[in-house]
């Protein structure tokens, strides 16, 4: 009887997964688990008013919960916007990155309606990115999952990396975990 390889989330990393294990020399059987009525993750594309469409990516960074399940907008500020405001010495409230994020994105999608929740983070000199210590939450959970023998293996951007190459790229290698094979860095 052939081998049986669960890929739990339809995500871009959970395709590209089922896409190379199903096109190793002796492929298992892929099933593929879903739970929304849609592949793709958090990787689709969303008419706006007035018809602009939206390409929206995976992301890492974002609520945990139901909530995180309905965010479809992240606005990043800084640059120059930044420095000026540092320079007149603003004091930099939640209310105030909210007030300037809702403008910027009436101003430029032409988004008027309020959000209905909204989580500000204020990251200075950096970009947006993982929690404190998630590299080292992530090794732990790696051994575990070796040192138990457990038949899982962990990919997608909640874990080594957001953009859309990354996820390719982590469906990719965690194939070739599952395969036998040592992923090609």
């Amino acid at each position: 009887m052939g081998r049986t390889v669960v890929v739990l989330g339809g995500g871009i990393s959970g395709l590209a997964a089922s896409y190379h294990l199903s096109r190793a020399p002796c492929p298992p059987k892929v099933v593929l688990v879903e739970a929304s009525e849609r592949l793709g993750g958090w990787i689709r594309s969303v008419r706006g008013p007035g018809g602009a469409i939206f390409e929206l990516g995976p992301r890492g960074i974002r609520p945990a919960g139901a909530l995180g399940a309905r965010t479809l907008l992240l606005v990043m500020l800084g640059g120059s916007w930044l420095q000026t405001l540092e320079a007149r010495g603003a004091v930099f409230s939640q209310e105030l990155l909210q007030q300037q994020a809702q403008e910027a994105a009436a101003t430029q999608l032409g988004l008027k309606e309020p959000p209905s929740h909204c989580l500000v983070h204020l990251h200075k000199n950096c970009i947006p990115q993982y929690t404190l210590g998630h590299w080292q939450k992530l090794e732990a959970a790696t051994q575990f999952l070796a040192s138990q023998r457990l038949p899982l293996t962990l990919a997608g951007a909640s874990y080594e990396g957001v953009a859309v190459n990354d996820c390719i790229e982590s469906g990719r290698q965690a194939a070739a975990r599952v395969l036998g094979s040592e992923p090609d860095s």
